[in-house]
C-alpha cells in the first residue's frame, strides 16, 4: 500500500489547556492529508463538481494513541482503499515526524452523489478513470 505524506506543525491554537492537541483537530489533519492525495488525481471538491459529482463524508473513525503538543512536527499519511460500493475510502495515520510514533489512525468514507443529490451506484466516464488511477496508485 502506498501512502502520501503531508507534514504539519501543531499550532498554538490547536492545543487545549493541558497542552495537548484538541481531539477535533485530528479530523482537520485527516482533511489536509485527503486533499493532498486527491489533488494528485484532480479529485478535489471543485474538480468533482466540474464532473457533476459531490462526495460527502458519511463515516469517520479515529483511534487516538498518543497526545501531541504545540510546536511538534507531525506527518499525516494518507491512502485510499478499494470500496465495495461507489465511494471513496481513505485511511490515515498521524505520526510524530522524527520518531514515527503513531499518534492516531482513522478512516473516512465518502459516498458519491450527483450534484443534484442522487446517490451513484456505479462509476463511469471521467470520474471512474480518475478514481481508478487513485486506487491503482495507492495499491502499488
Amino acid at each position: 500500500m502506498r501512502w502520501v505524506e503531508t507534514e504539519e506543525t501543531v499550532r498554538f491554537n490547536e492545543v487545549d489547556e493541558w497542552g495537548m492537541a484538541w481531539y477535533g483537530h485530528y479530523m482537520a489533519w485527516f482533511e489536509v492529508g485527503r486533499m493532498a492525495l486527491l489533488r494528485r488525481f484532480d479529485l478535489l471538491p471543485r474538480h468533482m463538481v466540474d464532473l457533476g459529482y459531490i462526495a460527502p463524508v458519511v463515516s469517520l473513525t479515529c483511534d487516538y494513541k498518543q497526545s501531541v503538543g504545540c510546536g511538534e512536527s507531525i506527518v499525516i499519511r494518507t491512502t485510499a482503499v478499494k470500496p465495495e460500493i461507489a465511494a471513496l475510502i481513505c485511511k490515515f495515520k498521524i505520526m510524530l515526524k522524527d520518531s514515527k510514533v503513531l499518534l492516531a489512525r482513522g478512516e473516512t468514507m465518502q459516498v458519491l452523489m450527483t450534484v443534484d443529490r442522487k446517490l451513484v451506484y456505479r462509476l463511469s466516464g471521467e470520474i471512474e478513470k480518475r478514481i481508478s488511477s487513485l486506487l491503482q496508485f495507492c495499491q502499488t
